[in-house]
């Protein structure tokens, strides 16, 4: 009697479950905000490229002219540096050793020098031919210009390791701030290229950006059209940039965005912007969203190839500008 029961009660207690888990399933669920809010274009036509801060020198590798211990460091992460300034030091006792007997070969050498030129002294002070030979003197004074020539191989050699020590010394190349250290007191300076440079410096008065833009939309670029930079995670805070150069070549893009669309094997042509860098508050090597206004895609003028004149401060100062008031409008 009992299982006469349970069975159709179990069926419909299946049966409401399922309508639950239907119903439940038919429910529109609520759309999830974003966490980082999107950038709008302030363009109507325009090119996106996404953009490295960068120093208006650019970030300078700072290496070192020979491979050694490094037994100094002068400077500190965020340090300001003028031109020749000393950055660190490259061990230089092997040269320091080689300087005492230089110098000594150098007082040997003045010392001979004073000898021959006094015999030449007295050799000129009698009568040629019947006190001295005319042989017998130009000898003397022969002896005088290898003596010479032997001080001044002596003197060059001194300073030729003095020179040698100097370059043990790397200096600031120009004015600006550092930026990364990576190398620290004990450890072993490798001449040559190195895929994390000893140092990183440039000059970050004014900022650049380096926006990478799609060969696909090469053809659309306009050198003086208007450009905005936007900091991602905050596309409230935005700035007009100005136009500084083009890289004339095409290269592969190293600086993947994430987007599904990008490939390994784009190219991109490289464009440079720059701003002050109190517009924003942002870091050299940060990324950024860049929008730069341009015809439309089926456009079919294109522009020849740009001047080297500069672009008017009306074309870049005011960017976004226009755009603005069309929108207003």
């Amino acid at each position: 009697m009992i299982r006469k029961f349970i069975l159709p009660l179990l069926a419909i207690l299946d049966a409401g479950i399922a309508v639950f888990m239907v119903l439940q399933g038919n429910q529109t669920r609520p759309v999830a905000q974003p966490v980082v809010q999107s950038t709008k274009a302030p363009f109507a036509s325009y090119i996106f490229g996404s953009g490295i801060v960068e120093a208006k020198t650019e970030n300078i590798s700072i290496g070192t002219p020979v491979s050694g211990i490094v037994t100094a460091i002068y400077v500190q992460w965020g340090d300001q540096v003028r031109t020749g300034q000393p950055l660190f030091k490259v061990d230089s006792g092997d040269l320091q050793a080689q300087v005492p007997p230089a110098l000594t070969k150098v007082q040997e050498s003045e010392a001979n020098l004073a000898k021959v030129k006094n015999r030449l002294k007295v050799g000129e002070s009698l009568t040629p031919g019947v006190s001295i030979s005319a042989e017998d003197l130009n000898n003397r004074r022969f002896d005088v210009s290898i003596q010479e020539a032997a001080l001044a191989s002596a003197q060059a050699q001194v300073q030729q390791i003095k020179t040698e020590i100097e370059r043990r010394t790397v200096r600031a190349p120009l004015d600006g701030r550092i930026l990364q250290m990576k190398t620290r007191l004990g450890e072993y300076a490798q001449t040559g290229s190195q895929g994390t440079p000893l140092m990183l410096l440039g000059d970050d008065s004014s900022l650049h950006v380096r926006v990478d833009i799609d060969e696909n939309d090469a053809w659309r670029f306009q050198r003086c059209a208007q450009a905005m930079v936007f900091v991602r995670g905050n596309p409230n805070l935005k700035a007009a940039v100005r136009y500084e150069r083009t890289d004339p070549d095409v290269v592969p893009k190293v600086s993947l965005t994430g987007d599904s669309t990008q490939r390994t094997d784009t190219r991109v042509l490289q464009v440079i912007y720059s701003f002050d860098r109190a517009a924003l508050p942002v870091y050299i090597g940060q990324q950024m969203d860049v929008f730069i206004e341009a015809p439309p895609v089926g456009a079919t003028k294109t522009q020849s190839e740009p001047s080297s004149a500069p672009c008017s401060d009306d074309a870049t100062k005011h960017a976004g500008g226009r755009a603005a008031q069309r929108r207003k409008n």
